[in-house]
């Protein structure tokens, strides 16, 4: 992990941490207990009504929405709906959380203990910001509040194809590579053998 990538996590994780310290009303997903639990083969096994759907020794620990709400989603993306950002409109809290759903019960943000479990978004949100940021170092609010300005490529016809970068992340012969998506891979950096 590099260290920009290191500093847009820590201050992600800081501005959660703040945001959870303020009080004040916001719109809420219903936040429910377990519905549905089964023990088979000694593990214990939930399923969560709408927010952790399918049955899973995941879905019996916190879910997304018992540790974020929409307040702290909107603090975090503040900028996200201003006139110069592209995806004005697109992204929102509720989405978020539909879209999370397929992954709950697979593990993402529902292991390892509430700490770790916002750590883990933290991170994720963190790394789609920064993706996704039409910000810059001197934009109003920091390039962290301009995340998810972006829910497309803005350039697909770019050839993200580096020759200087040919000894370490060479690209393959006769292909081309272009970003697409609200989180492009760009460069023989961003695309190499896992």
């Amino acid at each position: 992990m590099g260290p920009s990538l290191k500093l847009v996590g820590l201050v992600v994780m800081l501005l959660a941490a703040a945001a959870a310290s303020v009080s004040g009303e916001t719109e809420q997903l219903t936040k429910t207990p377990p519905k549905f639990v089964e023990v088979k083969h000694g593990v214990k096994r939930c399923r969560k009504d709408w927010e952790c759907p399918q049955t899973s020794q995941f879905c019996c620990n916190l879910t997304i929405t018992d540790f974020f709400d929409a307040y702290q989603f909107e603090n975090l993306f503040s900028k996200r709906n201003s006139p110069v950002a592209h995806a004005s409109g697109f992204y929102d809290y509720k989405s978020f959380i539909i879209a999370s759903t397929d992954y709950q019960p697979k593990g993402f943000c529902t292991t390892g203990g509430k700490k770790m479990q916002m750590k883990e978004l933290a991170a994720f949100l963190g790394h789609i910001g920064s993706r996704s940021s039409c910000g810059y170092s001197v934009a109003a609010g920091g390039p962290l509040a301009w995340g998810l300005c972006y829910n497309r490529e803005m350039s697909p016809m770019q050839d993200y194809c580096d020759e200087s970068y040919s000894l370490t992340y060479p690209c393959s012969p006769g292909a081309q590579y272009h970003g697409r998506g609200a989180m492009p891979l760009y460069w023989g950096t961003s695309i190499t053998d896992a």
